[in-house]
């Protein structure tokens, strides 16, 4: 089986964001990359239908994606690309409340605490949400120490 994973650079974010919240009017690349993300996401776990569809991103799905500086693509002092490391989205509920659809991270990237990092301003943003199932052993794991 040919599985490649080529990770979306984002070249003009204005500097380094670990996060990207993504909605309707974001850039196109960030759209883009947040689909390819998806791509992965639908690939590993073998579902029938992409998560997320920039063609159809509606204003009850905000898009993350999580990045990292891409140290090997600088060119000089002012350049700052940033590597898509990961993606997820939220869903509105039918009571103006969240649940989180979806989310995949590289396979490089899991377990290096990226999710429990963000995993308060999450609820910030989005106060308790759900989790849609099903959860992966690694979800569930996490969930039973941040839920």
């Amino acid at each position: 089986m040919d599985y490649d994973i080529n990770l979306p650079i984002l070249d003009d974010l204005g500097g380094y964001k670990e996060i990207v919240y993504v909605s309707p009017s974001s850039e196109e690349n960030e759209r883009d990359a947040l689909e390819r993300i998806a791509s992965y996401f639908k690939r590993e776990f073998r579902y029938d239908h992409l998560q997320y569809c920039k063609d159809e991103h509606s204003e009850d799905c905000i898009g993350v994606l999580f990045t990292e500086r891409a140290m090997d693509l600088v060119k000089d002092f002012e350049h700052q690309p940033n590597r898509v490391i990961g993606g997820a989205c939220f869903r509105k509920t039918d009571d103006d409340g969240y649940f989180l659809d979806w989310i995949w991270f590289h396979p490089f990237s899991r377990n290096r605490k990226k999710l429990g990092q963000h995993w308060p301003s999450f609820k910030e943003r989005f106060g308790q949400f759900s989790v849609t199932e099903p959860l992966s052993a690694q979800m569930v794991g996490f969930l039973k120490n941040h839920a």
